[in-house]
């Protein structure tokens, strides 16, 4: 018979490398598309935009860049739009305009 506890634990220890994931990487710069692949990110992006004064079109959406600052929630700011020039950058690296 499997212990319920230990079961629980085994679980919590396989989700967590799936919930720390969703968020960016401190010091790394997204795209806003890359930002969205990763992670829940529409609502900040749409918010970090508004709040530099951007268009929040689907074209900002995906095509901005923003800084990772990190923390809980994986905050971002806004850097520049990109135009369809966003490149994603690949696992660990910096994406770039």
């Amino acid at each position: 018979m499997v212990n319920l506890t230990t079961l629980s634990l085994a679980v919590v220890a396989v989700m967590t490398p799936f919930v720390a994931a969703a968020n960016c990487q401190k010091g790394l710069q997204y795209c806003g598309y890359v930002a969205l692949r990763r992670g829940n990110y529409y609502a900040q992006i749409v918010n970090e935009l508004a709040a530099s004064g951007q268009p929040t079109d689907p074209s900002h959406v995906q095509n901005s860049l923003f800084q990772c600052l990190g923390g809980a929630n994986g905050d971002i700011k806004f850097l520049r739009y990109c135009g369809a020039a966003c490149q994603d950058g690949g696992n660990n690296h910096s994406d770039t305009c």
